[in-house]
């Protein structure tokens, strides 16, 4: 196993850890910032779905059928808990060929990030309650946020990009604590060439708040700076990318 999968695999046992201490640590009801899982056991609930679909994923190479519902107190820790430690077991296995999200072949390496991220991402809707702004945490470095923003713009937008309704111009998100820039055109493509009318400026992590509909460079000035058309930055916030 090389270094970049045994950074994710340690990556994936601290942040899912974090995730069960939370939800451990709280009421199966109570409300969190986020309107598709508003409570700690409809998380758990989805975590708990994502983490054993991806273990048959692996395990099989193939795609898989997914249900989740929401966890209750006497269910959210051991449940998440055995089907993290399943997934986990899994991930540590070698790298082999297996289906991804896209339809395509990849192999394990890219469900060891996905796990990351997504085990992150849940991580923070747990810490958050409804009616505060989502904190960067300390796991959530320059590098992981790059590397999160890259596989939501060619993952997860790709998947969706047929589907959009045309930007009303170009966006580019330029990182303030890295060397990266993306640039999203009309159609959604990804293209650092074409002439730009609306820029993000930010941290890593809050441009990757941004896309994971965690943070608003319109409602939140002192982490984002916008120059050019704000228009384009509202087409961007409102489209339903994950949908």
């Amino acid at each position: 196993m090389d270094e970049t999968a045994r950074r994710s695999l340690t990556r994936f046992d601290h942040l899912s850890s974090a995730l069960l201490d939370e939800v451990d640590a709280r009421s199966a009801e109570e409300a969190v910032h986020s309107a598709l899982w508003p409570t700690v056991g409809a998380v758990a609930g989805h975590v708990t779905a994502v983490y054993r679909w991806v273990t048959e994923i692996v395990r099989t190479g193939a795609p898989a059928d997914r249900a989740e519902s929401p966890l209750d107190d006497d269910t959210k820790t051991t449940v998440l808990r055995d089907a993290r430690d399943e997934l986990l077991a899994e991930l540590e296995s070698d790298d082999r060929e297996c289906w991804v999200i896209g339809g395509t072949t990849g192999t394990t390496a890219f469900w060891r990030r996905r796990m990351v991220l997504e085990s992150l991402k849940h991580l923070l809707d747990v810490r958050t309650p409804p009616s505060s702004h989502f904190a960067v945490p300390t796991a959530l470095d320059a590098e992981l946020a790059s590397d999160g923003l890259d596989e939501f713009l060619q993952v997860f937008l790709a998947r969706s990009r047929s589907s959009l309704d045309p930007l009303p111009g170009t966006v580019r998100l330029a990182a303030t604590d890295i060397d990266r820039t993306w640039t999203l055109a009309p159609d959604w493509s990804l293209d650092d060439d074409t002439e730009v009318t609306a820029t993000i400026e930010g941290s890593a992590a809050v441009l990757l708040l941004l896309l994971w509909e965690r943070a608003s460079a319109l409602d939140e000035p002192d982490r984002f700076r916008i120059t050019g058309d704000a228009a384009i930055v509202r087409a961007l916030e409102s489209t339903p990318i994950h949908r």
